[in-house]
């Protein structure tokens, strides 16, 4: 048996369980589940999971898929999916010792395969 076999086989066990338990008994917490993607993994993902939010921070896009006890979150490098566009530069001053420096005023643009994915505010 596989380790993806493995899991599924434990999730139905799992689903099984609380199927035919009392309606009294809590249900275990599963608050996010997180998974490093690779850009080919996202029209298979996409297939898979049907309706996506997706949001964009610190380098990273998250693809959530939320469900009532709880979400899969599925990060990719933003870098993989999106090409990095110098749109401007910004002087920093820093402190009287250090000398300020520049920074690139960014934006992304995204290729076409993450069209169609919600996008979270």
């Amino acid at each position: 048996m596989t380790e993806k076999e493995k899991y599924v086989a434990e999730l139905r066990c799992l689903a099984d369980f609380y199927e035919k338990s009392s309606a009294e008994l809590p249900r275990p917490v599963i608050n996010r589940e997180v998974f490093s993607l690779s850009a080919d993994i996202i029209p298979v993902l996409l297939r898979g999971c049907g309706r996506l939010e997706k949001s964009a921070s610190g380098g990273y896009i998250e693809l959530t898929k939320t469900l009532v006890f709880g979400s899969i979150i599925f990060n990719l490098a933003q870098e993989k999916v999106c090409e990095r566009k110098v749109v401007g530069r910004t002087w920093v001053e820093t402190r009287p010792a250090i000398p300020g420096h520049h920074v690139d005023q960014v934006e992304w643009e995204c290729k076409p395969i993450l069209k169609g994915i919600e996008e979270s505010q």
